[in-house]
């Protein structure tokens, strides 16, 4: 009787848990960046002054994190209220950036089109469809090496391919084709991990430098840089999740994925996560990398590309992020990195720390909950 009344209190003081997550994620969904007032008008000034400024983007890759974990609760809670506040919410994100006239402006933009694809099934709405539409012709009128490959900042003209363009793109790709029925899109996501695999990782550690450059064959960055990691995983195995087995590269991402994995899970730490740098074992652990690393091992032992013996180290590392969340929000983040080996020490609570691990908490079954 005493067992059975912990499990339910911890069971609800879980649900308590989650339910503040999803408002944090709502309230940073619509609000990511704030900007001060100082801010602004300092910024409009520099502008009179005909100084160019980073453009006020509101469909940023943080807010992509956010919106696909809410979408990721509702899918496992539409007959809860909660399920209709969420519907309510991605619709007034994406409402606001359609009557903007759905500007894109940098590639990491197109992560927010994988809820947008899901909003379109929720609703049959047909604006959110025509509005994927726009984020894939984005895509394929982008500039590429001559591999074929996205270079994440073109405007920068060093052609860089960073390990969070796979993360950010390719499954947008995978899920617009697989939905829409649009092999061009698929095709070309297979391209980019085919690439990266081929270019981007490190022999002796089965890790991903966090990019590299075609044209000279130099890699760039640190090796293992854990969002880096993060990224590159949750591009496979979202990709996979949308992959039918018989296509011509699927086999070469599943096996490339299952060796990552391996390598991947030796850096774990006894405590279930992983450092910022997964080879910085005494270093600050970073809960945006785990939350995406494990994040990407839930998924694919729920489409089935790994398999179980994978999963007692992803609960080990989701059930130590549990016990990390505060008031909805999950600290000890590192902060943006600003560019290759660019990677300030400053810890906190972001959205690619709450949007991973709202997504992965989501998808725990309910054996799991009941205990079983």
């Amino acid at each position: 009787m005493i067992l059975k009344l912990l499990t339910s209190n911890t069971t609800l003081g879980e649900k308590n848990s989650m339910l503040e997550m999803v408002k944090e994620a709502e309230r940073e969904l619509l609000n990511y960046p704030q900007r001060s007032l100082g801010y602004r008008l300092k910024r409009r000034m520099k502008i009179i002054m005909g100084n160019k400024q980073e453009p006020l983007d509101k469909i940023n890759w943080p807010n992509g994190l956010l919106a696909k974990s809410l979408v990721d609760y509702y899918m496992q809670n539409k007959n809860s209220e909660e399920a209709a506040i969420i519907t309510k919410c991605l619709k007034k994100y994406y409402d606001r950036w359609i009557k903007g006239g759905c500007k894109i402006y940098y590639l990491d933009d197109i992560y927010s089109g994988m809820a947008l694809i899901d909003l379109h099934q929720i609703t049959g709405e047909d604006k959110y469809k025509k509005a994927a539409e726009t984020m894939a012709q984005y895509i394929f009128h982008h500039e590429m090496d001559a591999e074929g490959s996205l270079p994440y900042r073109p405007e920068q003209e060093n052609k860089y391919i960073f390990a969070d363009g796979i993360g950010m793109v390719c499954p947008f790709l995978c899920k617009y084709g697989s939905i829409y029925g649009d092999m061009n899109a698929i095709n070309l996501a297979i391209v980019q991990i085919q690439n990266f695999i081929e270019r981007g990782m490190d022999a002796k550690t089965g890790l991903p430098y966090h990019g590299y450059q075609l044209e000279s064959g130099m890699k760039y960055g640190i090796i293992g840089w854990g969002r880096a990691v993060g990224w590159l995983m949750i591009g496979m195995a979202e990709s996979l999740a949308y992959l039918d087995e018989s296509m011509p590269g699927y086999d070469m991402i599943k096996q490339s994925y299952r060796r990552i994995v391996d390598k991947v899970e030796a850096y774990q730490l006894e405590n279930g996560l992983y450092s910022w740098q997964l080879v910085a074992k005494e270093g600050p652990v970073d809960t945006s990398a785990t939350a995406m690393i494990l994040y990407a091992i839930a998924r694919t032992l729920e489409t089935k590309v790994l398999i179980g013996i994978h999963k007692s180290r992803m609960q080990r590392g989701r059930e130590a992020l549990k016990g990390m969340i505060k008031e909805g929000k999950l600290y000890d983040a590192l902060a943006e990195c600003q560019g290759f080996s660019m990677y300030p020490q400053i810890y906190g609570a972001y959205p690619w720390s709450l949007g991973p691990a709202l997504s992965l908490f989501a998808m725990e079954d309910e054996g799991e909950k009941n205990g079983k």
